[in-house]
């Protein structure tokens, strides 16, 4: 599936179901991105208890450089198209809020 922006309903119904708001929420964010890319090595770098820094490096597929500016816009994700599809959803990330963090 491609990169899309979800609808303004379906976000609004993901938003209200978690919210991203400490170092450490981050950084499991960025982990489970690494996982559901399919990396079998992750290094990870904190600097002041993530404060100063979170790096997260991995092996994964990653992101098509075409769909960088995308990918870092709010609510964009390839794993779901509408709420409905967070019942069958098999990845940790699907709201399209990690990565613009």
């Amino acid at each position: 599936m491609t990169l899309q922006v979800l609808s303004s309903e379906t976000a609004k119904r993901l938003s209200s179901a978690q919210v991203v708001i400490s170092p450490e929420s981050v950084l499991k964010e960025l982990i489970e991105n690494a996982v559901d890319a399919g990396s079998s090595s992750v290094q990870i770098r904190v600097k002041d208890a993530g404060m100063t820094l979170i790096s997260v490096k991995d092996n994964g597929c990653g992101i098509p450089v075409s769909d960088i500016l995308l990918a870092l816009q709010r609510h964009t994700t390839n794993k779901i198209t509408c709420f409905d599809d967070v019942l069958t959803v098999q990845t940790f990330g699907f709201r399209g809020e990690g990565i613009s963090v």
